[in-house]
Protein backbone atom coordinates (compact mmCIF):
# COMPACT_ATOMS: atom_id res chain seq x y z
CA UNK A 1 0.00 0.00 0.00
CA UNK A 2 3.00 2.19 0.10
CA UNK A 3 2.92 5.04 2.38
CA UNK A 4 -0.91 4.28 3.15
CA UNK A 5 -0.24 1.67 5.79
CA UNK A 6 -1.43 -1.50 5.85
CA UNK A 7 -5.06 -2.57 4.84
CA UNK A 8 -5.34 -5.82 6.96
CA UNK A 9 -7.31 -7.22 9.15
CA UNK A 10 -7.57 -3.84 10.50
CA UNK A 11 -10.77 -2.70 8.83
CA UNK A 12 -9.62 -0.16 6.44
CA UNK A 13 -6.68 1.27 7.47
CA UNK A 14 -6.19 4.02 9.82
CA UNK A 15 -2.32 4.64 9.57
CA UNK A 16 -0.36 1.45 10.14
CA UNK A 17 -2.24 0.29 12.61
CA UNK A 18 -6.10 0.09 10.87
CA UNK A 19 -9.20 1.24 11.73
CA UNK A 20 -9.39 -1.43 14.58
CA UNK A 21 -6.52 -0.52 16.30
CA UNK A 22 -8.29 3.00 16.57
CA UNK A 23 -11.51 1.32 17.93
CA UNK A 24 -9.97 -0.15 20.61
CA UNK A 25 -9.01 2.97 22.06
CA UNK A 26 -12.28 3.22 23.40
CA UNK A 27 -13.05 -0.25 24.08
CA UNK A 28 -16.57 -1.00 26.07
CA UNK A 29 -18.60 -3.68 26.51
CA UNK A 30 -20.70 -4.99 23.48
CA UNK A 31 -23.72 -2.71 22.49
CA UNK A 32 -22.27 0.45 24.11
CA UNK A 33 -21.63 2.99 22.83
CA UNK A 34 -17.38 3.45 22.14
CA UNK A 35 -17.73 7.51 22.37
CA UNK A 36 -20.32 10.09 22.04
CA UNK A 37 -19.79 13.90 21.80
CA UNK A 38 -20.28 15.03 25.17
CA UNK A 39 -23.69 16.00 26.48
CA UNK A 40 -24.27 20.11 26.90
CA UNK A 41 -21.79 20.76 23.96
CA UNK A 42 -23.41 21.69 20.89
CA UNK A 43 -21.90 21.58 17.15
CA UNK A 44 -22.38 25.02 15.78
CA UNK A 45 -20.64 28.05 15.11
CA UNK A 46 -21.58 29.85 18.12
CA UNK A 47 -20.24 27.04 20.53
CA UNK A 48 -16.99 25.36 18.98
CA UNK A 49 -15.75 22.59 20.56
CA UNK A 50 -12.20 22.43 21.91
CA UNK A 51 -10.33 19.56 23.81
CA UNK A 52 -10.90 21.36 27.06
CA UNK A 53 -14.39 21.53 26.84
CA UNK A 54 -14.89 17.85 25.72
CA UNK A 55 -12.60 17.22 28.61
CA UNK A 56 -14.56 19.12 31.43
CA UNK A 57 -17.92 17.88 30.33
CA UNK A 58 -17.05 13.86 29.55
CA UNK A 59 -19.41 11.79 30.64
CA UNK A 60 -18.61 8.73 33.29
CA UNK A 61 -16.88 5.73 31.74
CA UNK A 62 -18.45 2.78 32.17
CA UNK A 63 -16.90 -0.41 34.20
CA UNK A 64 -14.45 -2.07 31.72
CA UNK A 65 -13.22 -5.64 31.67
CA UNK A 66 -9.72 -6.32 32.40
CA UNK A 67 -9.33 -7.30 28.55
CA UNK A 68 -10.31 -3.81 27.27
CA UNK A 69 -9.16 -1.48 29.34
CA UNK A 70 -9.94 2.24 27.60
CA UNK A 71 -8.24 5.15 28.17
CA UNK A 72 -9.09 7.62 30.22
CA UNK A 73 -8.02 11.29 31.07
CA UNK A 74 -7.01 9.39 34.49
CA UNK A 75 -4.85 6.44 33.01
CA UNK A 76 -3.51 8.31 29.96
CA UNK A 77 -1.14 11.38 30.40
CA UNK A 78 -0.53 14.67 28.75
CA UNK A 79 1.84 17.07 28.63
CA UNK A 80 1.27 20.45 27.28
CA UNK A 81 3.42 21.40 24.79
CA UNK A 82 5.27 17.74 24.72
CA UNK A 83 7.44 18.19 21.44
CA UNK A 84 8.80 21.31 23.02
CA UNK A 85 9.46 19.26 25.96
CA UNK A 86 11.35 16.31 23.89
CA UNK A 87 13.74 18.45 22.10
CA UNK A 88 14.68 19.94 25.42
CA UNK A 89 15.78 16.95 26.86
CA UNK A 90 19.83 15.66 26.98
CA UNK A 91 20.56 12.36 25.66
CA UNK A 92 20.59 10.73 29.10
CA UNK A 93 16.82 11.96 29.28
CA UNK A 94 15.81 10.92 25.69
CA UNK A 95 17.42 7.55 26.39
CA UNK A 96 15.37 7.06 30.12
CA UNK A 97 12.62 8.03 28.21
CA UNK A 98 13.03 5.90 25.31
CA UNK A 99 13.53 2.79 28.51
CA UNK A 100 10.58 3.95 30.20
CA UNK A 101 8.71 3.15 26.63
CA UNK A 102 9.68 0.00 26.61
CA UNK A 103 8.51 -1.13 29.63
CA UNK A 104 5.25 1.09 29.41
CA UNK A 105 1.89 -0.70 30.01
CA UNK A 106 -1.04 1.04 28.62
CA UNK A 107 -4.33 1.28 27.53
CA UNK A 108 -5.19 -1.52 25.50
CA UNK A 109 -5.38 -1.24 21.59
CA UNK A 110 -5.21 -4.49 20.64
CA UNK A 111 -2.19 -5.71 18.55
CA UNK A 112 -0.97 -2.22 18.10
CA UNK A 113 -0.29 -1.93 21.97
CA UNK A 114 3.36 -3.23 21.78
CA UNK A 115 4.38 -0.62 19.01
CA UNK A 116 7.41 1.19 20.56
CA UNK A 117 6.34 4.32 18.89
CA UNK A 118 2.72 4.18 20.56
CA UNK A 119 4.65 3.51 23.29
CA UNK A 120 7.40 6.66 23.19
CA UNK A 121 4.29 9.01 22.53
CA UNK A 122 2.24 8.05 25.59
CA UNK A 123 4.91 8.19 28.29
CA UNK A 124 6.21 11.47 27.07
CA UNK A 125 2.80 13.09 27.21
CA UNK A 126 1.83 13.76 23.52
CA UNK A 127 -1.90 12.86 24.09
CA UNK A 128 -3.04 16.44 23.55
CA UNK A 129 -6.32 16.70 21.77
CA UNK A 130 -7.33 18.28 18.20
CA UNK A 131 -9.40 21.66 17.79
CA UNK A 132 -12.75 20.49 16.09
CA UNK A 133 -14.73 22.82 14.79
CA UNK A 134 -18.41 22.76 13.52
CA UNK A 135 -19.26 23.05 9.58
CA UNK A 136 -19.81 26.87 9.34
CA UNK A 137 -16.47 27.72 11.91
CA UNK A 138 -14.19 24.96 9.97
CA UNK A 139 -15.18 27.37 7.01
CA UNK A 140 -14.21 30.33 8.29
CA UNK A 141 -10.99 29.12 9.40
CA UNK A 142 -10.11 27.82 6.28
CA UNK A 143 -10.67 31.71 5.18
CA UNK A 144 -9.05 33.31 8.01
CA UNK A 145 -6.26 31.08 7.96
CA UNK A 146 -5.69 31.31 3.85
CA UNK A 147 -5.70 27.85 3.63
CA UNK A 148 -7.49 26.53 0.18
CA UNK A 149 -9.66 23.74 -0.09
CA UNK A 150 -7.33 21.40 -2.00
CA UNK A 151 -5.06 21.17 1.18
CA UNK A 152 -8.07 19.48 3.19
CA UNK A 153 -6.77 16.02 4.62
CA UNK A 154 -9.01 13.27 4.70
CA UNK A 155 -8.80 9.82 5.91
CA UNK A 156 -11.15 7.21 5.40
CA UNK A 157 -12.62 4.37 7.94
CA UNK A 158 -14.98 1.30 7.53
CA UNK A 159 -17.05 -0.09 10.46
CA UNK A 160 -15.41 -2.84 12.28
CA UNK A 161 -16.19 -5.94 15.14
CA UNK A 162 -13.51 -7.78 16.10
CA UNK A 163 -13.10 -9.84 19.22
CA UNK A 164 -10.88 -9.12 22.46
CA UNK A 165 -10.86 -11.92 24.40
CA UNK A 166 -14.61 -13.47 24.81
CA UNK A 167 -16.10 -9.99 24.45
CA UNK A 168 -17.31 -8.88 20.71
CA UNK A 169 -16.70 -5.29 19.85
CA UNK A 170 -18.88 -3.50 17.17
CA UNK A 171 -18.14 -0.04 16.52
CA UNK A 172 -19.12 2.09 13.37
CA UNK A 173 -17.02 4.27 11.28
CA UNK A 174 -18.20 7.31 13.15
CA UNK A 175 -17.47 5.50 16.20
CA UNK A 176 -14.13 5.47 14.68
CA UNK A 177 -13.51 8.86 13.54
CA UNK A 178 -15.55 10.40 16.85
CA UNK A 179 -12.25 8.34 18.38
CA UNK A 180 -9.21 10.40 16.40
CA UNK A 181 -11.12 13.68 17.33
CA UNK A 182 -12.13 13.05 20.96
CA UNK A 183 -10.53 9.97 22.25
CA UNK A 184 -7.83 10.84 25.50
CA UNK A 185 -5.43 8.71 23.39
CA UNK A 186 -3.31 10.18 20.52
CA UNK A 187 -3.56 6.93 18.93
CA UNK A 188 -0.59 6.71 16.65
CA UNK A 189 -0.87 3.16 15.01
CA UNK A 190 1.25 0.18 15.35
CA UNK A 191 3.93 -0.89 12.25
CA UNK A 192 1.51 -3.10 9.81
CA UNK A 193 2.62 -2.80 6.37
CA UNK A 194 3.50 -0.10 3.90
CA UNK A 195 4.18 2.82 6.74
CA UNK A 196 7.20 3.74 4.71
CA UNK A 197 6.70 6.99 6.55
CA UNK A 198 6.99 5.73 10.10
CA UNK A 199 4.08 4.91 12.27
CA UNK A 200 0.83 7.09 12.40
CA UNK A 201 -2.32 7.64 11.13
CA UNK A 202 -1.92 8.39 7.91
CA UNK A 203 -4.18 10.96 5.82
CA UNK A 204 -3.95 12.25 2.29
CA UNK A 205 -4.58 15.07 0.88
CA UNK A 206 -7.44 15.20 -1.45
CA UNK A 207 -9.72 17.94 -0.97
CA UNK A 208 -11.96 16.31 1.44
CA UNK A 209 -12.53 13.34 -0.79
CA UNK A 210 -12.57 9.65 0.49
CA UNK A 211 -9.72 8.08 0.43
CA UNK A 212 -10.21 5.10 -0.85
CA UNK A 213 -10.72 2.88 1.85
CA UNK A 214 -13.90 3.14 2.54
CA UNK A 215 -16.32 0.12 1.43
CA UNK A 216 -19.23 2.97 0.60
CA UNK A 217 -22.19 3.48 2.35
CA UNK A 218 -21.46 2.51 5.64
CA UNK A 219 -17.41 4.10 5.63
CA UNK A 220 -16.45 7.44 6.99
CA UNK A 221 -13.94 9.69 5.97
CA UNK A 222 -12.90 12.24 8.61
CA UNK A 223 -11.53 15.53 7.39
CA UNK A 224 -8.86 18.05 8.61
CA UNK A 225 -6.51 20.97 7.99
CA UNK A 226 -3.07 21.35 9.56
CA UNK A 227 -3.18 23.61 12.22
CA UNK A 228 -0.87 26.57 11.16
CA UNK A 229 0.46 27.17 15.23
CA UNK A 230 0.63 23.93 16.05
CA UNK A 231 1.92 21.97 13.37
CA UNK A 232 5.36 21.00 12.65
CA UNK A 233 5.53 19.01 9.32
CA UNK A 234 8.94 18.14 8.05
CA UNK A 235 9.41 15.97 4.91
CA UNK A 236 10.26 12.28 4.61
CA UNK A 237 13.79 13.32 2.63
CA UNK A 238 14.30 15.85 4.93
CA UNK A 239 13.91 13.88 8.15
CA UNK A 240 16.45 11.09 6.98
CA UNK A 241 18.92 14.11 6.06
CA UNK A 242 18.89 15.43 9.66
CA UNK A 243 18.65 12.32 11.42
CA UNK A 244 22.67 11.31 10.66
CA UNK A 245 23.58 14.95 12.60
CA UNK A 246 20.92 14.16 15.39
CA UNK A 247 22.20 10.66 15.79
CA UNK A 248 25.80 12.12 16.88
CA UNK A 249 24.46 14.48 19.43
CA UNK A 250 22.35 11.79 21.16
CA UNK A 251 24.36 8.82 20.62
CA UNK A 252 22.53 6.67 23.86
CA UNK A 253 19.54 7.80 22.52
CA UNK A 254 20.24 6.59 18.69
CA UNK A 255 22.20 3.25 20.36
CA UNK A 256 18.67 2.65 22.15
CA UNK A 257 16.74 3.04 19.00
CA UNK A 258 18.71 1.38 16.67
CA UNK A 259 19.39 1.77 12.68
CA UNK A 260 17.16 4.50 11.28
CA UNK A 261 14.13 3.04 9.55
CA UNK A 262 10.48 3.16 8.89
CA UNK A 263 9.80 1.22 12.32
CA UNK A 264 11.00 4.34 14.30
CA UNK A 265 11.03 7.12 11.92
CA UNK A 266 8.67 8.73 13.95
CA UNK A 267 10.28 8.47 17.27
CA UNK A 268 13.31 10.16 15.83
CA UNK A 269 10.60 13.13 14.36
CA UNK A 270 9.08 13.62 17.96
CA UNK A 271 12.61 13.76 19.31
CA UNK A 272 13.33 16.74 17.15
CA UNK A 273 10.12 18.56 17.66
CA UNK A 274 8.30 17.43 14.58
CA UNK A 275 4.87 15.84 14.69
CA UNK A 276 4.03 15.39 10.84
CA UNK A 277 5.92 13.34 8.13
CA UNK A 278 4.88 13.95 4.70
CA UNK A 279 5.64 12.33 1.76
CA UNK A 280 7.77 14.31 -0.88
CA UNK A 281 6.00 13.02 -3.35
CA UNK A 282 2.41 12.84 -3.00
CA UNK A 283 0.12 14.03 -0.93
CA UNK A 284 0.46 11.88 2.20
CA UNK A 285 0.73 12.73 5.64
CA UNK A 286 1.54 11.12 8.44
CA UNK A 287 0.12 12.76 11.68
CA UNK A 288 2.05 11.58 14.91
CA UNK A 289 0.52 14.06 17.15
CA UNK A 290 -3.44 15.16 16.76
CA UNK A 291 -2.69 18.26 18.20
CA UNK A 292 -1.50 19.39 14.85
CA UNK A 293 -4.63 19.26 12.95
CA UNK A 294 -7.97 21.17 13.37
CA UNK A 295 -10.59 18.73 12.41
CA UNK A 296 -14.21 19.31 11.06
CA UNK A 297 -16.97 17.91 13.07
CA UNK A 298 -19.11 16.49 10.24
CA UNK A 299 -17.28 13.31 8.51
CA UNK A 300 -17.78 12.85 4.82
Amino acid sequence: MGGRGSSSSMGGGMGGGGAAGIAATQQQPQNAPPFAVPQGIKINAGNIITPAAVQQQQPPQPQQPPIAQAPTPTNTPVQPDALSALTKMSDDQLTGLLRQAKAAQIPNHLNDAPDITQKFAFVAGVNEKPTVLDDASFDQYLKDNHIPRRDILARSVNPITFKAGSVTFTYTAKDVTDMLKYSSLNYIGGKHGGQVYGAGTYFDKTGGRSTGYGNGTTSATAIAVLNPQTAHPISLNTLRSRIPTFQRSHPKFAQALGRADSDNYSIYAMAMGYNVITSDVNGYHNIIDRKALVYRASDN
